[in-house]
């Protein structure tokens, strides 16, 4: 590890990540193409959408890892109040879209504020850990402050309504609260006090409900008999990958039986066109990002650039997880998409973003010890 400079180690970084932007192209210029005849009359109409998004999504990693990441510091707080705004406006003026308004259009431009949110979120609590230090352990004047912002998010995600985006940030922003040195048993109070709520809230749509009864049901019963149709074909195509795959654009459930496969469902046509050998190569690519993530937080002396890397990988893990279960059929429908592989545009270039910045962390580490160490949870009051 000692050999890994920053240089090297955001040269690293930025290669993954363009690693998965070619395999993003590939694999959505496949899952595609029926969806595109049918929506623009072009087979390749969606891929160019897709494709102009990644170009974009360079163009912000290449500009963000430029940027001194310490200059964030004096606009998180602008930001986070500016996507409150953003998310409130979305309520009453956003695109609905099979029964929820999650996204708002801005010069012809649909924006998913929430995947804006996880990141901002991530970004002001870094700057919060880093100004309060110790107090940060102090329920009045550390922590909740920090869960203020964190409620306000995940409310206002709810009300969308959408249940899964919410609580990854609920569940994001904790676990960025407990690396920075948060109380655990103020930590775990919270959640144990909002448990039920959010319970309540998961049940009181019949959609969500019957997707939760579905789910249950996979584990008394037949597991595939009682999956949903999308995540019975899903695992019906991995398993037709075998070792190998079935080839590039070879693909013989997208669309028809996977419906946007594009999208969240992704992983599944990697695993059918890629085989397991594909699917393992992601994974170990998403690991090597989140291992280097830890290297960087490791080797750094600054605490803000320490919480934004944290928080990052943390965003990146639990969409990763996430999805990936979802596919599998180890976790209800979510809608969540797979990091740098998903058709998109918010969380694509909001990911891009993220990652720029913490290659530039990266190019900031210093050769001298770390002067104040995270994931320390004394418990004081």
């Amino acid at each position: 590890m000692n050999r890994l400079n920053g240089k090297n180690i955001g040269t690293i970084l930025f290669t993954l990540i363009i690693i998965l932007f070619l395999m993003s192209i590939t694999l959505v210029a496949s899952a595609s193409v029926d969806a595109s005849e049918l929506i623009q009359k072009n087979s390749y109409g969606l891929t160019i959408n897709h494709l102009i998004r990644v170009v974009l999504a360079f163009i912000f990693i290449v500009i963000t890892s430029s940027i001194p990441y310490q200059l964030y510091k004096k606009f998180t707080l602008h930001g986070i109040i500016l996507i409150v705004v953003l998310l409130l406006l979305q309520l009453f003026f956003g695109v609905a879209k099979k029964g929820a308004i999650r996204s708002l259009e801005f010069l012809g431009i649909e924006i998913q504020v929430s995947f804006i949110a996880v990141y901002v979120l991530v970004f002001h609590l870094a700057n919060l850990i880093d100004n309060k230090g110790d107090k940060v352990r102090n329920f009045k004047l550390g922590y909740l402050p920090m869960l203020f912002w964190i409620l306000i998010l995940t409310v206002l995600i709810f009300a969308q309504p959408n249940f899964s985006q919410g609580l990854l940030v609920f569940t994001a922003g904790m676990l960025i609260i407990f690396i920075g040195g948060g109380n655990l048993k103020h930590i775990i109070s919270t959640v144990s006090a909002i448990s039920p709520f959010f319970v309540m809230f998961l049940l009181s749509a019949e959609y969500r409900y019957q997707r939760m009864n579905e789910y249950i049901q996979r584990f008394i019963g037949s597991f595939v008999e009682f999956a949903d149709p999308q995540v019975k074909y899903s695992l019906i195509a991995m398993g037709s990958g075998g070792l190998l795959g079935v080839g590039i654009g070879k693909s013989r459930f997208r669309e028809a039986f996977i419906p946007e496969c594009y999208g969240d469902f992704i992983f599944s046509i990697l695993g059918e066109e890629f085989g397991f050998i594909g699917v393992v190569t992601v994974l170990l690519i998403y690991l090597l990002i989140i291992g280097l993530g830890v290297i960087i937080i490791l080797k750094t002396n600054d605490v803000f650039g320490k919480m934004i890397v944290g928080g990052t990988i943390i965003v990146l893990t639990l969409y990763v997880i996430v999805n990936t279960f979802v596919v599998i059929g180890f976790s209800p429908n979510t809608g969540l998409p797979l990091p740098f592989l998903s058709y998109g545009g918010s969380a694509l270039i909001m990911h891009s973003i993220a990652y720029g910045v913490m290659i530039n962390v990266a190019s900031n580490i210093k050769s001298q010890e770390n002067p104040r160490i995270l994931f320390s949870n004394d418990s004081d009051e």
